[in-house]
């Protein structure tokens, strides 16, 4: 239960800390399109899906907004739960005893 608390907080921090470390410096690269377009992969990769797809269902900015960080924190927080189930596999095996000596 912890484990999936602590990935649903970091599904939603990792995605705003990246906007919030990423959004002031776009204004210095807005010269060169590829690390543009590099800079708003990251956090808003759904609209590109959507874009892919010639799908825009959303008529309104809170609907798509809305959708924007459902997908975020459902993808990096599931991101960050399977990190967290493979470190607590990993320590789990090495908590094995030592083989014994023949």
């Amino acid at each position: 239960m912890k484990r999936l608390a602590i990935s649903l907080i970091g599904g939603f921090l990792l995605p705003f800390l990246y906007s919030i470390i990423v959004g002031p410096l776009t204004p210095y690269i807005k010269n060169n399109r590829t690390l543009d377009f590099l800079a708003m992969v990251p956090v808003r990769w759904p609209i590109l899906l959507l874009y892919q797809l010639r799908v825009m269902p959303f008529e309104s900015e809170p609907g798509l907004l809305l959708y924007i960080v459902s997908c975020n924190v459902i993808f990096y927080g599931s991101l960050i739960y399977f990190v967290q189930f493979a470190l607590s596999k990993r320590k789990e095996t090495s908590r094995l005893p030592p083989a014994p000596d023949f």
